[in-house]
């Protein structure tokens, strides 16, 4: 019962649009078997936390992200992504190839494993397998953006994930768009995870798709459903619609929230509209993250690069474009495990430092104190579950 009343509490939290930043944090203990202790103890902190929540996103502050996709007329394929949060700490996470990984989850979801296929290089706050988006060695890139009216799928025959660790699934074990979205039928993110999201995905042919959950079941736009290939905060639907009524001049009024996403969305469409081939993709993809950067919360701006496996990207604290190479790494099982701060001058994979327990540690543990009204309110044994969790992977065939 008291468990009960615990996450329905925690999930009174979704009800603020901009809180999936600490909601990330908090789904580490929904779904890790925490002790009662630990459980009362944040739930005495919940009203606290609202509260500020509701004071910090309702008083200006914008979170919000911005991700597009399209080409070039030599082929060139990219995806930009604005990542807008209040924290900017983060780790570059690399991420092997035949390794064995087990699902994390509590009951009623029943524990799955797999062996990924492709190595990847991650952006990730929550710890080491739990990114919030990335690249393959195919090429797929997948990234994750709040969506207020998402509905994950109910509890079935299929095995559930976390909703980062769905993301994971994907670049470890899908080369293509078609791919991502024939897993459906295979896995499912679990209604238990916290943040309600929503993802654009893409790959190397130059495919693109817009995944959503909406009524428990996954939504795609993609080919002639998807004119734009460009996701932001609100329903694909929802931003098509908006930017055909600007196009067409309708007086109509929106709600803030729409005109902030919706009208992200319509400026990143407009800008890919204009785009003539003559400039550099990737510096006019700059270009574009730049017109619909939120001032103050933008935090990361990634263009990846996928028909030459390139990753470039720029954080508030580092405004230089810093570039990884996917080819100059090793993401062999037995290779070396590494990791790099995002904020850190990152010259290549010497710049990369050995993984261990106490840096994925320290990077949750930062997150967690870089807010002052969770600093008290999260359980540490939450952070330490999550942070051991890639203890439990290991190569196949070990």
């Amino acid at each position: 019962m008291k468990n009960s009343l615990f996450k329905s509490d925690l999930r009174l939290l979704t009800k603020t649009w901009g809180s999936y930043y600490y909601l990330h944090v908090f789904e580490a203990l929904v779904l890790h078997r925490v002790s009662e202790k630990s459980k009362v103890y944040f739930n005495s902190g919940l009203a606290m936390i609202f509260g500020m929540i509701l004071i910090l996103f309702t008083g200006g502050t914008s979170v919000a992200c911005t991700t597009f996709s399209f080409r070039d007329n030599k082929g060139n394929i990219i995806f930009g992504r604005n990542f807008d949060f209040p924290v900017g700490t983060g780790h570059i996470e690399i991420n092997k190839r035949n390794l064995r990984k087990t699902a994390f989850v509590n009951p009623p979801e029943k524990p799955f494993e797999w062996v990924s296929k492709y190595g990847s290089i991650t952006f990730n706050q929550i710890g080491k397998e739990f990114p919030y988006g990335g690249m393959n060695e195919a090429g797929l890139v997948i990234e994750q953006m709040w969506l207020q009216e998402t509905q994950y799928p109910p509890v079935d025959n299929r095995p559930g994930l976390t909703d980062l660790q769905w993301i994971q699934y994907q670049l470890d074990n899908s080369k293509s768009v078609d791919e991502v979205i024939a897993s459906d039928t295979l896995i499912r993110i679990s209604p238990y995870s916290v943040s309600k999201l929503h993802f654009l995905v893409a790959d190397a042919h130059g495919n693109v798709a817009s995944i959503e959950f909406v009524g428990g079941r996954m939504v795609v736009h993609r080919g002639n459903n998807m004119p734009f290939p460009v996701l932001t905060n609100c329903t694909y639907d929802n931003s098509l619609a908006y930017k055909q009524s600007i196009d067409k001049g309708e007086n109509r009024e929106f709600s803030a929230w729409t005109e902030n996403s919706s009208g992200r969305f319509a400026k990143a469409a407009a800008l890919i509209q204009e785009f003539t081939g003559d400039r550099d993709i990737v510096d006019y993809s700059f270009t574009i993250l730049d017109s619909v950067a939120q001032a103050g919360s933008t935090q990361w701006s990634i263009v990846y690069d996928i028909t030459n496996r390139i990753i470039r990207f720029k954080t508030q604290k580092n405004s230089g474009i810093q570039s990884l190479k996917l080819v100059d790494f090793d993401f062999s099982c037995d290779g070396p495990e590494i990791f790099a701060v995002i904020s850190d001058t990152i010259r290549g994979i010497e710049d990369f430092q050995q993984y261990n327990f106490e840096a994925n540690y320290r990077l949750q543990a930062t997150v967690v104190s870089s807010v002052d009204f969770l600093k008290n309110a999260i359980p540490e044994e939450a952070i330490v579950a999550t942070a051991k969790y890639p203890e439990t992977t290991v190569c196949a065939g070990e």
